[in-house]
């Protein structure tokens, strides 16, 4: 929609012989202000020499005398979805037919306001269209690979990787929902000195080794807690003695080597950490296409980097070899050590090339490869995509280094600390026992299974939302007390406010030919045969809570859009935060179903029910409004990777 007005005020703009300009429409955070509004005029005022008043009231007698020529008695015909295939000439009816009236505001707004059959119009579009409203072609026929998450193997699953896998899932998501194809990856360590550590001190250290065959028998999460000990311990050993590093560095050689002294240990160790890894993603709701491994890629990478040496691309210094980045205003940096291993820049000279081959054979138009990393590495990937660019020059501007911010905890030191290291899986359960405490108090009926299965869910909501609501690469401090708040900014709340729709929606005995497509029971109390798409309230009047929340419904396709395009889920955050106030707060002020309205409600609207049986205009309204919100919110959740919950 914003798109469309801005085109209809771009058509207006060159009529008035100012060509060029695409002026930027946004939605007003005060509805008094419009349902849409630009500040092109005050931007055009210094070039056009004209007081912005004046540009906005001519802006807006052009569109209101086309506004005159327009009925909005007519049906307005939705063409959101492919509007991009449309003529100029229906778009611009389309938008005109949408519109009510512009208003101009000092120092020279322009404020936009739709009639209320645009509102409905949209709203039955929801209900439509269903998932798919929101959706749009903007990157149809991209190929684009996100890279996120990254555990090593051997190490732990620490928060900073649950917060990068929660970033780059919903970013995925949110491409895919803009058309894009996108592969889902990861990028692992699974060779170099952290490893050699480890296995220093599974085999050298007493205590240890002793565990080893106890820990062979024990659980996923005991055994990678164990490797992370040792881990612990090896590092430790490694800092006092340069007889230890010395071994260390041995071992590391033998792991490359394939020795068969450490080898078998390491494949061992090593599958500990990837079945570990396998059930944090099946928690977090995440399923790769592919998992890549430092091991895989190291030879090609010290491959590359010599062959791009005789090309003068890589240089020698002090026995390694670098990439001279100061000559293109960086820095330079090793990319093969003077004892002849690639460092982590030399192996990502092997990773991209394939990255991208597989993004080339997997999408039919590969465009781009995003590596979802923290921000101690945005100097690392100047560097290496500007190695990578000089070695494949094809692959120049196709990578692009997306800044997964950091995280701390708001309060303190926490007691599951293993050193400076909070553990993902830790903050999960944390969030899940705090969930946990509110469902017992509230949920009396449900059965100790199903408030297992609402704390998990929630708790997962609980975490990932509070990592995506402010932008990808801002730092944030956790607080578990807010992330867990029913009635707060966070994701329980928005899967609260989803579950009281769908209960609405229950109650109210409409029956979803959803349901039965896919084999789900009707209501058992079912008096009311009539389906969602049958409910009638075209020449109903909105209340101002219900045009509130209507008016939210229409901006979700553009907020999608926006999200994606910004790479940025916190923006999607923000709004369903809104649409869920909104629709509380009609829910507080309004009956849906049945007598008159609620006591606080000031409204001239008639009961529920018109007669026995039958639904009238304004609880059909209503209905429908439940049904949009309850999508949308769904939808939503699911391009932030939180899964919703039909009671709660």
């Amino acid at each position: 929609m914003k798109n469309q007005i801005a085109a209809l005020i771009a058509d207006v703009l060159k009529d008035l012989d100012v060509p060029g300009i695409t002026p930027e429409v946004t939605v007003p955070e005060d509805s008094g202000h419009g349902d849409y509004t630009t500040n092109v005029a005050m931007i055009l005022a210094k070039t056009l020499k004209k007081p912005p008043m004046e540009i906005a009231l001519q802006v807006k007698e052009a569109i209101t005398r086309q506004l005159s020529l327009v009925s909005h008695k007519k049906p307005i015909q939705n063409i959101h979805k492919g509007s991009q295939k449309a003529s100029q000439k229906s778009t611009s009816l389309y938008i005109l037919q949408a519109i009510d009236r512009v208003d101009v505001t000092p120092p020279g707004f322009l404020n936009i306001f739709l009639i209320e059959a645009s509102l409905i119009s949209q709203l039955q579009q929801v209900l439509k269209a269903k998932e798919a409203y929101g959706t749009s072609q903007i990157k149809v026929g991209e190929g684009i690979m996100v890279e996120y998450g990254d555990p090593n193997t051997h190490k732990a699953f620490h928060i900073g990787h649950l917060r990068n896998i929660t970033i780059g899932e919903s970013v995925a998501r949110l491409l895919e929902a803009a058309g894009a194809e996108v592969i889902h990856t990861s990028y692992q360590g699974d060779v170099g000195m952290h490893i050699a550590k480890c296995l220093y001190a599974l085999l050298n250290i007493e205590a240890i080794y002793h565990e080893l065959d106890h820990v062979r028998t024990a659980h996923d999460k005991a055994k990678v807690d164990f490797l992370g000990g040792a881990y612990a311990a090896g590092s430790s050993k490694f800092d006092e003695s340069e007889e230890v590093k010395k071994e260390v560095a041995g071992i590391n050689k033998k792991i490359y080597a394939k020795d068969p002294q450490v080898y078998p240990l390491y494949q061992e160790s090593r599958q500990w950490s990837l079945d570990y890894f396998e059930g944090v993603y099946t928690r977090v709701g995440t399923v790769y296409k592919r998992n890549y491994f430092e091991g895989e890629v190291y030879e090609t990478g010290k491959h590359n980097v010599l062959e791009g040496l005789k090309k003068g691309i890589f240089e020698e210094s002090e026995g390694a070899i670098i990439f001279p980045g100061e000559k293109f205003g960086l820095h330079n940096r090793v990319f093969i050590t003077k004892e002849g291993n690639p460092t982590y820049e030399g192996k990502d000279m092997g990773l991209g090339p394939l990255q991208y081959h597989d993004l080339a054979k997997w999408t039919k138009h590969p465009v781009l490869v995003i590596r979802v990393v923290g921000p101690e590495q945005a100097g690392y990937f100047q560097v290496v995509f500007e190695a990578q660019s000089r070695l494949f020059p094809e692959l120049r501007d196709k990578f692009y280094h997306l800044i997964a911010g950091w995280v701390k905890l708001k309060h303190g030191k926490m007691s599951s600390r293993s050193g400076n290291v909070v553990l993902g899986e830790w903050l999960l359960d944390e969030a899940k026992k705090a969930i946990l405490k509110i469902v017992k108090k509230n949920a009396s009926n449900y059965t100790e299974s199903e408030q297992n299965k609402i704390a998990e869910k929630a708790a997962v909501a609980a975490v990932k939302y509070a990592f995506l609501k402010v932008g990808p690469t801002s730092e944030i401090a956790f607080d578990l007390k807010e992330s867990v708040n029913f009635q707060g900014d966070s994701g329980p709340y928005l899967q609260y406010t989803y579950a009281r729709a769908r209960s609405v929606l229950r109650k109210s005995q409409i029956s979803n030919p959803n349901d039965q497509k896919e084999g789900k029971d009707k209501n058992p109390h079912t008096t009311l045969d009539i389906e969602i798409s049958d409910l009638r309230f075209d020449s109903y009047h909105l209340n101002p809570e219900e045009r509130a929340a209507a008016r939210l419904l229409t901006h979700f396709p553009d907020v999608v859009a926006e999200a994606g395009s910004r790479l940025s889920p916190g923006v999607l955050c923000t709004y369903l935060f809104k649409l869920a106030q909104s629709y509380n707060l009609f829910y507080a002020k309004h009956t849906i179903l049945g007598g008159a309205e609620k006591p606080s409600a000031i409204s001239h609207q008639p009961s529920a029910k018109a007669e026995s049986g039958k639904l009238n205009a304004a609880s059909s309204f209503r209905l429908a409004l439940t049904a949009a919100t309850a999508q949308i919110l769904k939808t939503g959740l699911y391009l932030l990777g939180i899964e919703t919950l039909e009671q709660m």
